[in-house]
């Protein structure tokens, strides 16, 4: 049996590994104030029920003159940018801060969506959707058999 000489590097390698993706996605974002290095995506929660269809997107910290939805090409599209800075000056030391966080998400609307039926709230962080069903009226005769 043929013995692997590099068989206790591997446990090492690993962990030396985890400690720079640690560094990397962790500590950094640490260092740098927060979420410098991440991307943030908003969760979201999607509902129908008989009436319409509600999409829910937790997007904490934002205000609502900061998102942007419109429909393109049969997809709904939500956006946010949000800039903010902050300046410090005393005799010893200047500090100025800034951070900007952005998403866009994408969803594709059902045949069965009213495109003009389209509301939205934003309230304690959750960013809520609500787009109306197409009402479907239906042409039915029936045929008498003689």
């Amino acid at each position: 049996m043929k013995r692997n000489v590099f068989f206790p590097l591997v446990p090492i390698a690993h962990e030396l590994g985890n400690l720079v993706d640690d560094f990397v996605n962790k500590g950094m974002n640490d260092v740098f104030g927060g979420s410098i290095l991440q991307y943030n995506m908003p969760s979201a929660n999607i509902k129908e029920t008989d009436n319409n269809f509600s999409i829910d997107l937790a997007a904490p910290g934002l205000e609502k003159q900061d998102f942007k939805i419109s429909v393109e090409q049969n997809q709904l599209v939500v956006s946010s940018e949000k800039e903010k800075s902050s300046e410090e000056k005393d005799d010893n030391y200047f500090r100025k801060e800034f951070s900007f966080h952005s998403f866009k998400r994408s969803f594709r609307l059902p045949e069965h969506a009213d495109e003009s039926n389209i509301k939205a709230s934003y309230n304690n962080g959750v960013l809520n959707i609500l787009i109306g069903k197409k009402t479907i009226i239906k042409n039915e005769k029936t045929i008498e058999v003689k």
